[in-house]
C-alpha cells in the first residue's frame, strides 16, 4: 500500500512539472511571436484566448495613456506618465477613495508592476518582480523601427 501511495504521489509530481514545462513553453512560444510585432498589430483575438487558457498575462503599451492586460486577466489601466499597476489574483486592483484600512491591506498584499513611460529606450517599460519574460513591439510610423513597447508575460498563478 504504501509504495502504491508512493508512486501515485510522485506521478502527480512528474505531471505538475509536465505543466510547468508546457507553460513555461507557451511563454517561450508567445515571446517568440509578439517580438517584433509592430504597434497596433501587437495580439490577435485567438493569442488573447489562447494566453487565457494557458493562465498567462500580456502587459503593454497602447497608445501614449495606456496599459493593457490580456489573457488570464482582461483589463485597461489608465498609465498617463507611467505609474504602477497593482493585480491580484481577482485581478485588477482598484483603488478605493475613501483610503481604508482594509483597502490599504489589500493593496499590500498586491502584486506590483512599475510602468515606465519615456524612460530608457522604450516608449512603454515594465518592471515587476513577478517572474517573467519580456517582448519588443515596434513602430515603423514616425521613424523605421522606433523601441515602442517592453512588454512583458507571466503566469496567473504566480500572483496568488
Amino acid at each position: 500500500m504504501r509504495m502504491g501511495c508512493y508512486y501515485a504521489l510522485k506521478f502527480d509530481r512528474i505531471e505538475e512539472i509536465l505543466r510547468e514545462a508546457m507553460i513555461m513553453k507557451t511563454i517561450d512560444a508567445f515571446v517568440q511571436q509578439f517580438n517584433g510585432r509592430e504597434y497596433k498589430k501587437e495580439i490577435t483575438p485567438a493569442e488573447i484566448d489562447e494566453a487565457a487558457r494557458a493562465g498567462l498575462i500580456i502587459v503593454f503599451g497602447k497608445s501614449d495613456d495606456t496599459t493593457v492586460l490580456h489573457g488570464a486577466i482582461e483589463a485597461e489601466c489608465s498609465t498617463n506618465n507611467g505609474g504602477s499597476i497593482y493585480l491580484t489574483e481577482d485581478g485588477l486592483f482598484e483603488e478605493c477613495p475613501c483610503d481604508c484600512i482594509h483597502a490599504r491591506r489589500a493593496k499590500a498584499k498586491a502584486k506590483s508592476i512599475q510602468v515606465n513611460w519615456c524612460k530608457g529606450p522604450y516608449v512603454w517599460s515594465y518592471q515587476t518582480d513577478i517572474p517573467h519574460q519580456c517582448f519588443e513591439i515596434i513602430d515603423n510610423q514616425p521613424s523605421e523601427n522606433l523601441k515602442f513597447c517592453q512588454g512583458i508575460i507571466f503566469k496567473a498563478a504566480d500572483l496568488l
